[in-house]
């Protein structure tokens, strides 16, 4: 795919390590570890080794469970079903409290579970685009069964207080799950001392082929088979195990931890850059949540009197990709508006994310092709941007 691409927190590139290490458990080692022959048994040190890598990754440790599911919609969904079958069914705690930024599978969950006489809530964020405990507090229960968050914005970067959350959740009796997609290899933690019940993830954000996802069940968490239909991985998740997704998510997890600290400071320096870049060129471009913690790839920025459909559709014509939602995630304007932004500016915002593949050049030339296709466009009014 040639062109500047900026859109890596819907997907990224991925990793020809990564794929170079899954093929060959496509070509010669295509057996399944289930078997109690030589067709599985070759397969055993590949998978225990592979394991041992995401656990080290995600800092699980050895009592907790992790399921390797086919996308990180699904492993969402395992964590509702879970706590509405071994918490919401058995005690009869059935409020389910969301984000109201939040992506589609936890959204969907919730009014999913509505249709069996669960009931759901949504806590819209602040005006710098976070969910604090005290918003939480507010919508808090006695019924309430979890609490779910992304703990970063795809579109926005910004990032919810998880580890004052979860003390909260824990204070309160109540389950909590924290998504990581957009979070893991972009930033350490310590997950003891974040504290969530649950962890969640899709792999292709941090440079896995589509079709890798994880959940991971603490120690001691209710834990329900999403598909059910055999006892692999712990009678969890039937099927047999796929094992070129999990070498990838191995070796992709293997990079996430090296390229770790260049996120954290080459690719915020090349954010920083095109943000500086495109407010010199653009002077009335509006830069939101720069003065906050954030993820270190992603900005979002506006640009009042143009609407962000149609500059998407310019900037694509001269191969810049950006976002404005769509896909899992909600459109950048119901987001931005949500966070208190005025629908007129929310209408014209747009999401750039960057990876570790993002160059000078890239942050550089999108910047220049944004100013230029400005210049040509005529800002609307009010009644035609919205």
């Amino acid at each position: 795919m040639k062109g500047i691409y900026l859109d890596n927190s819907t997907t990224a590139r991925p990793s020809q390590r990564a794929i170079s290490a899954m093929l060959p458990f496509y070509s010669d080692l295509w057996g399944t570890p289930s078997v109690p022959h030589q067709g599985g048994n070759i397969l055993i040190a590949t998978i225990e080794s592979s394991y041992r890598t995401i656990y080290r990754f995600l800092g699980a440790a050895e009592e907790d469970t992790f399921i390797l599911t086919s996308c990180g919609a699904e492993a969402v969904n395992q964590v509702f079903n879970s706590v509405y079958h071994g918490v919401t069914r058995k005690n009869n705690k059935n409020h389910f409290l969301v984000c109201a930024t939040d992506e589609a599978p936890a959204l969907m969950c919730v009014s999913r579970l509505e249709e069996f006489g669960c009931v759901g809530g949504m806590v819209s964020p602040n005006a710098n685009g976070i969910v604090t405990p005290e918003l939480i507090q507010e919508q808090l229960t006695p019924s309430t069964a979890l609490v779910s968050l992304s703990w970063g914005n795809g579109l926005t970067g910004t990032l919810h207080p998880a580890k004052e959350i979860a003390a909260l959740c824990h204070a309160n009796g109540v389950l909590f799950h924290l998504d990581v997609t957009h979070v893991l290899g972009k930033m350490d933690f310590d997950l003891d001392e974040i504290g969530a019940n649950y962890l969640t993830f899709n792999a292709e954000q941090f440079h896995a082929p589509k079709g890798v996802g994880g959940v991971l069940f603490r120690k001691d968490v209710p834990a329900y088979a999403f598909i059910v239909g055999g006892i692999e991985q712990a009678a969890l998740r039937a099927g047999s195990l796929n094992v070129p997704a999990l070498v990838v998510l191995a070796e992709v997890s293997k990079e996430g931890e090296d390229h770790r600290d260049y996120l954290g400071t080459e690719t915020a320096r090349l954010r920083n850059k095109f943000e500086d870049n495109l407010q010199m060129l653009v002077p009335s471009a509006k830069l939101f949540f720069q003065n906050q913690e954030r993820l270190p790839h992603i900005s979002v920025m506006a640009f009042p009197g143009y609407v962000n459909e149609t500059l998407l559709y310019l900037l694509n014509k001269k191969r810049v990709m950006a976002c404005i939602g769509g896909g899992s995630f909600q459109q950048i304007a119901l987001v931005m508006e949500a966070c208190g932004v005025s629908r007129t500016l929310a209408h014209s915002a747009i999401s750039f994310s960057l990876s570790r593949d993002t160059s000078d050049a890239d942050v550089d030339d999108a910047a220049d092709i944004i100013a230029a296709i400005l210049k040509q466009l005529k800002p609307v009014g009010l009644e035609e941007l919205c």
